[in-house]
């Protein structure tokens, strides 16, 4: 799939960064997959990926995160299965 911004170059599979704000609420999430353009760097994550990382954040505010970085995205997923 060609970059929906830049339509330059095909996008490529890799990982990301997403941060998510509400209020003064910040989180930060590393190592997401995502489809990037190598062109002008855009990222798209797919749909389940992006529910997740909603799911997420929203159990983060829950227990009362205020701001913060997630580190592997395959950590917080294996912490979250033991539960």
């Amino acid at each position: 799939m060609k970059c929906l911004i830049c339509r330059q170059t095909e996008m490529v599979n890799g990982f990301t960064s997403v941060t998510l704000e509400r209020d003064e609420i910040r989180l930060t999430m590393k190592n997401v997959p995502a489809t990037i353009c190598p062109n002008c760097g855009d990222a798209c994550v797919e749909e389940d990926v992006a529910l997740r990382l909603l799911d997420i954040a929203e159990r983060a505010v829950k227990i009362g995160a205020r701001a913060g970085v997630m580190g592997d995205l395959e950590f917080i997923r294996t912490v979250e299965n033991d539960r």
